[in-house]
């Protein structure tokens, strides 16, 4: 058994924006230092992200990310420790506080290559019904 994550937010301007170019100068590496961590399984790649959110009629300025990790604890390293940390930490320069939760997690098979249809569902689940075994945030 593993993990599924979503995360979302949405930019205060476009990735191609001046007030953005530190944020969208570090996503490549921010993405590698993932794919690298203990407990990383896969994600999304950019390319089908970009087309999944588009299908799903999403504003080009949401940026969201489906991931499959081994565990709560590894995801958890991740999120609050090196560059990812520290980028999180300065949330507000980027993003727009959003009503809602920004984060699920679901239980999923190693294998199991989840999209953002299945997690905008599971996410919409945690808001109107709070954590279950469809979806929880980091205390469900």
């Amino acid at each position: 058994m593993a993990i599924a994550q979503m995360n979302w937010g949405r930019m205060t301007h476009p990735l191609t924006h001046p007030d953005m170019s530190e944020l969208a100068s570090s996503l490549d590496a921010v993405y590698r230092a993932a794919e690298q961590h203990p407990g990383f399984i896969w994600r999304v790649p950019d390319e089908d992200a970009a087309r999944q959110l588009a299908a799903l009629g999403h504003d080009p300025q949401i940026s969201a990310t489906v991931s499959v990790w081994t565990d709560l604890e590894t995801l958890r390293s991740y999120t609050f420790s090196g560059a990812h940390g520290a980028f999180l930490a300065r949330a507000r320069e980027w993003f727009d506080v959003v009503e809602g939760p920004q984060l699920v997690i679901w239980d999923v098979r190693a294998d199991h290559r989840p999209t953002f249809a299945d997690a905008f569902d599971r996410l919409a689940h945690l808001r109107d019904h709070g954590p279950s075994p469809c979806g929880r945030g980091w205390d469900g």
